[in-house]
């Protein structure tokens, strides 16, 4: 049996770092949000990424406006002044980015080399996480009909397929590095 633990110490030392880490930064982003429900406003994250999604929707041509939801924690996304989505807490990505930190972490690699990377994945996620929420935005107005495709295949599909992605490219640049070293 303690053979079993040596030879796989590699995966139970991933799973470890990996569960560990994304159940810390997961609790401290719960008592975030309990901080801000107990003040009933929106969370500044939110409320940036919903001015952001404002700001996107107005440079491409559509009259967007996010605004407070009253009596809640959310905000409307409201498109040509025909409301269209609810944001809520989940949306600014902050999740996902704990779930992508965590897969980072426990994989070791140089911590330069790790803090760039979870710098330009946070930066991709954000990003990426903007465009999903207008363009979700923009096709919910031009076809309601879609909402449910949209919300419920689509919008999820577009920022878990980019953790994905980074996933896939952190373990590429970790494999590059286990074969060049023997």
């Amino acid at each position: 049996m303690m053979n079993l633990f040596k030879i796989y110490r590699p995966v139970w030392q991933f799973l470890l770092v990996f569960f560990g880490t994304y159940g810390v930064f997961s609790s401290l982003y719960f008592y975030y949000l309990d901080y801000w429900r107990a003040r009933q406003v929106v969370d500044p994250i939110t409320n940036l990424v919903g001015q952001q999604v404002q700001w996107t929707l107005k440079y491409l041509g559509f009259n967007g406006v996010v605004t407070p939801w009253a009596g809640t924690e959310d905000l409307v996304i409201s498109v040509m002044n025909q409301p269209v989505a609810r944001l809520v807490e989940g949306c600014n990505a902050l999740s996902v980015m704990i779930l992508f930190a965590a897969f980072v972490i426990a994989i070791p690699q140089k911590i330069a080399r790790s803090l760039l990377f979870l710098l330009f994945g946070f930066m991709a996620l954000y990003t990426i996480n903007i465009l999903r929420i207008v363009l979700i935005s923009m096709g919910i107005y031009a076809r309601p009909s879609w909402t449910t495709i949209l919300h419920d295949l689509v919008f999820p599909g577009i920022i878990y397929g980019t953790v994905l992605l980074l996933w896939i490219i952190w373990i590429w640049q970790y494999k590059s590095k286990v074969n060049s070293h023997g």
